[in-house]
């Protein structure tokens, strides 16, 4: 216990740079828009953010296991970073084979990285259209999800990915054990489709399996999201070993968004439509993030907002925003009520 504290502590200290107390934010007189929303009690709710029209639509983080890209020539696959699970590459190519079976050894092999700027090549099964095996036929290796909430035979999935064409994924998706601890030796390849009018299909491993539908809205719809995802640190355990930490942020949409950061470089009162072509932007999903807001240690310690960190947002219909954060708690002081301020200027 003590050991799991130093690190978590190390983590509070790495995020520390916003900990001390801020100057208090003027809002600048003109035509700007604050939206402000609850994302739960438990902070169970992600809310997709449209910047166009002002509204936002509620999901749920928790209702999904699994992601792959919809559009016509996408092949990424990835993992819901914001729960406890974890994936892993067997090595193995049949199902019958006693190592894909053996999760004393499974639970060796390292775990995968899925780093959250959401890039397909980067992912934590990036390599699943060169793990194959061919002989006589083609075998497809096995990568093993574990979700650690569970206990039972249902804990592991193995996760076969065979193809992908403009509109199905084919996968074979089975659990290590049945209810009687026997291995499962075979599993049915399943079609997963693409709907291009979302960026991902979503599984759950849930009731069975199941295509979780509308678990996005549709991408012409929403800009960024706020979510529960999985950060990746580099500098808080020896020989810089990779750290994940569960955080509350913000996601952008992959469909043409980009995001650029000020960090006080120019006050938001002046960052105009003449600005935009200083600035470098980045498609990474996670340019946003979630260290524009500090967390107070201790007991009752509030969200504290970065005063003079600005987005500037490129839209799904190609407009520009700026953006700065006022609040991460309402007015009782409860955390997990976002408030933000934009302006369109271009």
């Amino acid at each position: 216990m003590k050991h799991g504290y130093a690190i978590w502590l190390l983590v509070m200290l790495s995020m520390s740079s916003c900990f001390k107390k801020e100057e208090p934010l003027v809002l600048p007189t003109g035509s700007s828009d604050i939206a402000t929303f609850n994302l739960g009690q438990g902070y169970e709710k992600e809310v997709y953010f449209d910047l166009s029209t002002n509204s936002f639509q509620e999901r749920r983080w928790a209702d999904w296991d699994i992601r792959f890209e919809s559009g016509k020539d996408g092949w990424g696959v990835f993992i819901n970073t914001g729960k406890n699970m974890s994936v892993r590459k067997v090595n193995e190519f049949q199902l019958f084979e006693d190592e894909a079976s053996d999760t004393n050894k499974i639970k060796e092999i390292p775990e995968l990285l899925e780093p959250p700027e959401g890039k397909a090549a980067t992912s934590a099964m990036n390599e699943w259209q060169s793990y194959k095996r061919v002989q006589v036929s083609t075998f497809y290796g096995i990568y093993v999800i574990e979700l650690k909430w569970i206990a039972g035979h249902k804990r592991f999935k193995r996760l076969q990915i065979q193809a992908v064409n403009d509109s199905f994924y084919y996968v074979r998706i089975t659990d290590i054990y049945d209810q009687n601890n026997q291995v499962i030796g075979t599993g049915e390849t399943l079609e997963i489709p693409k709907d291009d009018r979302q960026n991902y299909t979503y599984y759950s491993f849930g009731n069975g399996g199941h295509v979780v539908n509308n678990a996005e809205p549709d991408k012409h719809t929403w800009d960024f999201v706020f979510t529960r995802y999985t950060h990746i640190f580099y500098n808080v355990l020896p020989n810089n070993a990779p750290f994940n930490y569960i955080v509350s942020g913000v996601l952008s949409n992959t469909n043409k968004v980009e995001v650029a950061k000020d960090s006080a470089v120019t006050p938001f009162d002046e960052i105009n439509a003449g600005s935009i072509s200083k600035y470098t932007f980045s498609t990474n999903r996670n340019a946003i993030g979630y260290d524009w807001k500090s967390h107070a240690l201790g007991p009752g310690g509030a969200y504290t907002i970065a005063p003079k960190l600005t987005y500037i947002i490129r839209d799904t219909d190609g407009a520009y925003y700026k953006l700065r954060f006022l609040d991460y708690n309402n007015s009782l002081g409860q955390s997990g009520y976002p408030k933000f301020e934009f302006i369109r200027i271009k």
